[in-house]
C-alpha cells in the first residue's frame, strides 16, 4: 500500500513538473530557435518567417515534453524491459494505424526548415486561396477572403502556391489596333519602351512590343509586356496603359486596350 502511494505521489509530482515545463519551456525554445536562424542569415529573418518558427518550435518542444511525462510517469509502474516493449509495440501500432496523423506531425517538423510559407503570406494549398493565420505541427490554418477558415493537415501539402514571394508582377497592357497602321503603332512603341522606366518607377525594364497573331485581319493584338518590381504590378499597368493611349491617340492611331 505504501509503495503504491508513494508510486502515486511520485507520477502525480512528474505530471505536475511535465505540466510547468510544458507552459514555461517552449516560448523560451521558441524565441531561440527564431533567433539562432536569425543570427545565420546575413538578411535576417522577415516578421513572418520569425513568428512562424516560434510556433513550430513551440509547439515541437511542447508534444516532447509532455511525452517524456508520460514516458517517466509509466516507468513508475512498468520496468524497464516491459516499457521499451509497450513503446515499440505502442509506436508500431500507432505508425500503422494513425499513418495520416504521423504524416501531419512530420510535414509540421520538416516546415521548421523549409520555408513554402509563413504566418500572414498569401497561399493557395489544393486550389484553396487565402491568408495563413497559424502553422502548427498537425495542421495549417487559413482565412478565406470571404471569409471562410480553411484547416489543412501538413501532411496533404503538396504544392502551394506562394502569393507572398517573388522576383517580379506582370504589368503587361493589350490594344488591339486596325491592321494598315501596325507598322507605324510597332515603331511609335519601339521607340517608346526604352523611355517607359523613366517614366513608370515601378518597371524594372523595358517592355517589349509582342504581336499575338500570326495572320493579318482587320485588326491586330498587341502585347507591350512589361515587368513591374513584385506586388507593384497593378499600379504600373495603370500608368503603363495611360501612357500607350495617349501615345497612339496623339499619332491618330485608333485604339481599343484592354
Amino acid at each position: 500500500m505504501s509503495n503504491w502511494f508513494s508510486g502515486t505521489t511520485l507520477a502525480f509530482s512528474y505530471l505536475i513538473i511535465g505540466l510547468i515545463i510544458a507552459r514555461v519551456l517552449p516560448p523560451i525554445i521558441g524565441a531561440t530557435v527564431a533567433s539562432a536562424a536569425d543570427s545565420r542569415t546575413s538578411a535576417g529573418l522577415s516578421p513572418r518567417r520569425s513568428d512562424t518558427l516560434k510556433r513550430l518550435a513551440t509547439h515541437l518542444t511542447r508534444a516532447i515534453t509532455i511525452g517524456l511525462s508520460i514516458i517517466f510517469i509509466l516507468s513508475i509502474y512498468v520496468d524497464s524491459t516491459g516499457l521499451f516493449t509497450f513503446l515499440g509495440l505502442f509506436s508500431a501500432a500507432f505508425g500503422l494505424g494513425a499513418r495520416p496523423l504521423v504524416s501531419d506531425y512530420i510535414s509540421g517538423i520538416v516546415f521548421i526548415f523549409e520555408d513554402q510559407y509563413n504566418v500572414g503570406e498569401k497561399v493557395e494549398i489544393f486550389g484553396i486561396e487565402g491568408t495563413v493565420i497559424d502553422v502548427n505541427l498537425r495542421t495549417t490554418i487559413m482565412r478565406a477572403p470571404s471569409g471562410e477558415l480553411f484547416i489543412i493537415p501538413n501532411g496533404e501539402v503538396r504544392v502551394v502556391r506562394n502569393f507572398g514571394r517573388g522576383e517580379f508582377s506582370l504589368a503587361s497592357v493589350r490594344v488591339t489596333i486596325p491592321s494598315h497602321q501596325l507598322d507605324r503603332a510597332m515603331a511609335l512603341l519601339e521607340a517608346l519602351a526604352p523611355k517607359l522606366p523613366d517614366r513608370i518607377s515601378e518597371l524594372i525594364e523595358p517592355p517589349k512590343v509582342l504581336s499575338e497573331e500570326g495572320t493579318l485581319s482587320a485588326n491586330v493584338g498587341l502585347t507591350i509586356f512589361a515587368k513591374a518590381r513584385f506586388t507593384q504590378g497593378v499600379e504600373a499597368r495603370r500608368k503603363l496603359l495611360r501612357i500607350v493611349n495617349e501615345t497612339l491617340a496623339s499619332a491618330e492611331i485608333n485604339t481599343n486596350p484592354t
